[in-house]
């Protein structure tokens, strides 16, 4: 199987310096972790593009965060997301018909809206940014591409699943990005993913068990994650202590 990404490409954007680990990372920023992230920005301006995106993409993967960061980090987070939104659609110039850089364009795309949406203020990024993601399920939906060690059409299903649960129920997606969750999970390619990306999965599935009320389930998900010892194994651990 062919690796989805041109060398010229890995060596000259995002890719080479972040995104190729974002998605085994993608969940597992604590809030602490998340902050330290976004000050990073605002403290250091010299920070790397590529850098500055990485962060910024890892940080939209963290569903929760806008509640409870200040206003300051909140405008910063703002700006990043837009910034990743650009970059990934820059990107996607470059290569038209790549699934995955097609789907983190339009996930960054949604999440760049969301503080307009959430004022009442008319917005098209939303449904744009849901559109490219809808889009890139579709293409990736038969490709052979790897990302590493992570087949293209999971991650691609993992971003859609992120995207879909993040954006307002009003736009009736929730059901859909919670099947795509579970489609990653049962994918019989998924056992041979690495460890960072199960990981990933795992904690945004117990994390919306949870939500769900669902205790058993979480436990679950939680207890893969510290039984193969996953970047994520404290987090759940910490977790699986409120759980019980």
């Amino acid at each position: 199987m062919k690796n989805l990404f041109t060398t010229t490409t890995i060596k000259t954007v995002l890719l080479a310096a972040g995104i190729a680990t974002l998605a085994s990372n993608a969940m597992a920023f604590s809030e602490t972790e998340f902050k330290t992230a976004v000050k990073q920005l605002v403290s250091t301006p010299a920070i790397s593009q590529e850098q500055y995106v990485a962060n910024a993409v890892t940080a939209w993967l963290n569903q929760d965060y806008i509640n409870s960061l200040a206003q300051a980090e909140i405008d910063a987070s703002r700006t990043a997301n837009q910034q990743a939104a650009n970059t990934f659609s820059n990107l996607l110039k470059q290569e038209p018909g790549n699934p995955l850089l097609m789907s983190y364009a339009g996930a960054a795309t949604a999440k760049s809206s969301l503080d307009k949406f959430a004022k009442g203020e008319k917005t098209m990024a939303l449904e744009d940014g849901t559109a490219m993601v809808e889009q890139a399920l579709q293409l990736a939906e038969n490709s052979p591409a790897m990302h590493g060690s992570v087949p293209v059409a999971l991650e691609v299903r993992f971003v859609a699943a992120s995207t879909y649960l993040a954006v307002p129920k009003i736009m009736n997606r929730h059901d859909k990005g919670e099947q795509l969750l579970k489609d990653v999970i049962d994918a019989q390619q998924f056992a041979q993913t690495d460890v960072n990306f199960r990981g990933a999965v795992w904690m945004r599935a117990a994390t919306l068990a949870a939500e769900k009320n669902r205790a058993d389930e979480a436990k679950k998900y939680l207890n893969e994650i510290v039984k193969n010892n996953a970047p994520q194994a404290q987090k759940a651990a910490q977790l699986l202590q409120t759980l019980s």
